[in-house]
């Protein structure tokens, strides 16, 4: 995997254990849907969410199988879990709005190895724009 370090609060790596789309595109009103899938078999005790946004990491939602799933206040109108597992995990944003820009992390918290992180960030773009994909 490609560690960075310090370009963010925190240091994370993107582990090639880990499968998810690099960049997701929606319009305004859209509903974008996530996903991370754990390539390896580790034992893995929970799976977190965190928005990344202008270097402010804030906790999304995260599912163990002690606590189940959970998603944290500030995001309870605006994500779901559509799959809730410790090997792969789906989020829905709905009703996508400018403000839900950023980049979206899923950390999978294994033992003993600590946490395998990876990424998507989301891009949102007006309802009036047209969006050229290459």
């Amino acid at each position: 995997g490609t560690c960075f370090y310090n370009k963010m609060p925190f240091n994370y790596c993107l582990a090639v254990l880990i499968q998810t789309q690099q960049t997701v595109l929606a319009a305004v009103g859209e509903d974008a849907p996530l996903s991370c899938l754990f390539l390896e078999t580790k034992d893995v005790q929970q799976v977190t969410w965190q928005k990344v946004f202008w270097n402010k990491v804030t906790n999304v939602g995260s599912y163990s199988e002690y606590f189940n799933e959970t998603v944290n206040s500030d995001f309870k109108d605006k994500v779901q879990f559509i799959e809730a597992g410790l090997q792969k995990t789906s989020i829905v944003i709905r009703d996508v709005t400018e403000q839900d820009e950023g980049c979206y992390f899923c950390r999978f918290i294994t033992f003993p190895d600590g946490a395998l992180t990876a990424g998507t960030c989301l891009k949102v773009y007006g309802e009036n724009q047209t969006v050229l994909q290459g």
